[in-house]
């Protein structure tokens, strides 16, 4: 539960003493001043949720300390006290930006009511502001799709949003999880925090760990100086964690203390870290199979799985084909450019094994093939153009061949150049290889 924090100045001591003790005895939380000048101090050290200022203090008024308040702290809800004699001052105080005023004598409950009226106040503009700023990131970032399933994943992902909840991401490859995990971020009361990203398979166990948590000067060779981690980094922020599937154990069992008390060490330290951080993973594997064959820890899975977004794949939602090539045409700056009725039915007919990202490469090598303003469907050099093989030929091909079928043209295109051909596909090195291994592909 929040306490409300108070600011009260008035030189009658004897009534601030007595007024500070039954508030606190009330459950706020106050500081006092019995001059303007000590109440500036504590302005420019504290931030307060409601001040209450006698009219008349030696040196500044409350009037001139109202002014000055609402420069060091616009949001303050400030309430003056006035003797009958300065309701005319207490009125032109409200006029200034004064929440309320009250006439002495008065008794202490009226106060309370009024301060709790003001802290209500200051709480709801609060939650205006975050929703005017959600609404305001909402509008500049835009993820495109028109389909029933992306919808609901849409929503669904606005409406989790601004909580501090993990979140898991679903999908394959080339779905677009990352720019969910921004949208997490950027439609939230975070939006002006750090949004850090780190793939997680990316690196070897001793690194990322380092890399997560920071280590201290000579924790291992070649640390010669102190080094902040992300999870520091991304404080008061998102932390996503692409590719968690990925995850050696035993950084596992670390981030699982981290999910369970926002308490780290560097690598080499003794010294407890805390940071407060909102945790998105992502990843392109069944999690629970990984459990289940010993390869992830089930705590920490339930721990991630708090809520989950599954990205539905291309080949689930081909009405927004058209969308997404239009804005790929604005992105490269050639929206003069438009594909031909044949390309854009073998394209409306074909699966997408890379989703989003291979689109992407196709209409990028649509551009830089194509003579005149119309891409034509041999433009785009499907792989199944290329007499290497053939994806749709089978409608009763699994998406195991699918995939294995994909991965091989695209080792193929780059000459088995293995890091351009994650990179296009969208995954680790390590992952790639385990893929080559699997599939046993000869070079």
């Amino acid at each position: 539960m929040r306490i409300t924090k108070l600011l009260v100045v008035d030189d009658e001591k004897d009534l601030l003493e007595i007024i500070v003790r039954r508030l606190r005895r009330k459950g706020f939380q106050v500081d006092e001043a019995t001059n303007a000048e000590e109440a500036l101090l504590l302005l420019k050290k504290n931030i307060y949720d409601v001040a209450i200022y006698d009219i008349r203090l030696p040196k500044m008024d409350g009037i001139s300390l109202l002014k000055e308040t609402k420069m060091i702290q616009q949001e303050t809800e400030v309430l003056m006290l006035t003797g009958h004699g300065t309701i005319e001052t207490a009125i032109k105080a409200m006029k200034l930006g004064a929440f309320d005023y009250l006439t002495k004598p008065y008794n202490l409950s009226e106060l309370e009511m009024t301060i709790a009226k003001a802290s209500e106040n200051k709480l709801l503009k609060e939650k205006n502001d975050s929703m005017r700023k959600i609404i305001e990131q909402q509008n500049k970032f835009h993820i495109i799709g028109e389909s029933s399933k992306f919808k609901e994943v849409l929503e669904l992902t606005k409406k989790i949003a601004d909580s501090e909840v993990p979140v898991l991401i679903e999908g394959e490859s080339g779905t677009g999880k990352e720019l969910f995990a921004k949208a997490l971020h950027y439609w939230s009361c975070r939006a002006d925090e750090p949004f850090v990203a780190v793939n997680s398979g990316a690196l070897p166990e001793q690194l990322l760990e380092s890399e997560l948590f920071g280590h201290v000067k000579g924790a291992f060779t070649g640390a010669n100086k102190d080094k902040k981690g992300l999870v520091e980094a991304a404080n008061g922020g998102t932390l996503f964690l692409d590719e968690i599937g990925e995850m050696p154990l035993p950084v596992q069992v670390k981030l699982l203390r981290f999910l369970e008390t926002g308490e780290f060490r560097r690598v080499g330290d003794v010294r407890e870290r805390k940071v407060q951080v909102r945790i998105v993973t992502a990843t392109n594997r069944y999690l629970e199979n990984e459990v289940d064959n010993g390869n992830f820890r089930d705590d920490l899975y339930y721990r991630l799985n708090v809520v989950k977004l599954t990205i539905p794949p291309l080949r689930e939602r081909k009405e927004d084909i058209p969308l997404f090539i239009d804005f790929f045409l604005q992105k490269a700056n050639k929206t003069y450019k438009k594909l031909s009725a044949e390309a854009l039915k073998q394209l409306s007919t074909y699966d997408f094994p890379g989703n989003v990202r291979e689109l992407h490469h196709l209409i990028e090598r649509g551009l830089l093939l194509s003579n005149g303003d119309v891409i034509e469907a041999d433009d785009l050099l499907l792989p199944r153009q290329k007499g290497k093989i053939s994806m749709l030929k089978e409608t009763s091909r699994t998406l195991e061949d699918l995939e294995k079928e994909h991965i091989y043209a695209v080792l193929t295109d780059t000459n088995w150049n293995k890091t351009k051909a994650a990179k296009i596909l969208g995954i680790s090195v390590r992952n790639l290889y385990r893929k080559i291994e699997q599939f046993q592909f000869k070079e």
